[in-house]
């Protein structure tokens, strides 16, 4: 009878031992698929939201509408807008060059678990990771054999603003558009745009303006130039100002 009750004791121990292990296996590998599905989740509703936001921002620019406004659902995210880009056109006739405006523009950041970010910049939107990015809109710049048109969204704040919590709201009001450089005579050969953003996103931005049939130096300046002749270029400017609120 004793031999049977410590062979009853072990029994239960092993058993109990085994639902323990199990319990812990499933909990640990199950928490992480859960955690993982639910990140996934997360940035793909911050997608549509940043589509969203950059149909807005286009009302803007594009219709003349004054202002927008555009919901963000964050989690456990975060919304901010990010460190002054710089962004700098030249054209050139063919003996000198002419600067024809350097803008400083706040990128709107959304910033999600394990370097997951979503990025609005210049009328471009990226997505990005640790690893690498990609294009997910191209911003509103037009080039053809004989015809440039560089435009230039310039999202502005007083300050970088940041902000966490369950939804924020990202206003944008257009506040001046203007023509920076128009030549409708044929007389520039080269169109040259520079982008100083994170080594990241520059990398984004020779890609996008290679595809676009630029070439892009080590320096940063992507250059375009028109074998038949550029007939007309166009280089504008719009001034939208934002500002996230919960």
């Amino acid at each position: 009878m004793a031999d049977r009750a410590v062979s009853e004791v072990l029994s239960f121990a092993l058993v109990f031992s085994l639902i323990v292990a199990s319990i812990i296996l499933v909990s640990v590998s199950g928490l992480g698929a859960l955690q993982n599905a639910r990140d996934a989740e997360q940035i793909e509703n911050a997608e549509r939201a940043f589509d969203v936001l950059s149909d807005n921002i286009a009302d803007l620019h594009k219709q003349g509408a004054p202002s927008r406004a555009t919901e963000v659902s964050l989690g456990e995210a975060s919304l901010r807008t990010g460190e002054n880009t710089t962004i700098s056109v030249q054209v050139h006739d063919g003996t000198t060059p002419k600067d024809v405006g350097t803008w400083k523009i706040r990128p709107i950041i959304y910033a999600g678990n394990q370097e997951r970010a979503l990025v609005y910049e210049a009328g471009a939107v990226y997505r990005t990771n640790r690893d690498g990015g990609v294009q997910k809109r191209t911003p509103p710049i037009l080039v053809s054999d004989d015809r440039v048109l560089i435009t230039v969204v310039g999202t502005t704040a007083s300050e970088q603003q940041s902000l966490g919590g369950s939804t924020v709201l990202v206003r944008t009001t257009h506040r001046d558009s203007n023509v920076s450089f128009a030549d409708t005579g044929g007389n520039i050969e080269h169109v040259n745009v520079s982008v100083d953003s994170t080594p990241q996103r520059e990398a984004l931005w020779q890609s996008y303006f290679e595809s676009e049939g630029f070439s892009c130096g080590a320096n940063g300046w992507c250059n375009f130039t028109s074998s038949g002749g550029i007939q007309r270029t166009y280089v504008v400017y719009h001034d939208i100002a934002v500002d996230i609120d919960q």
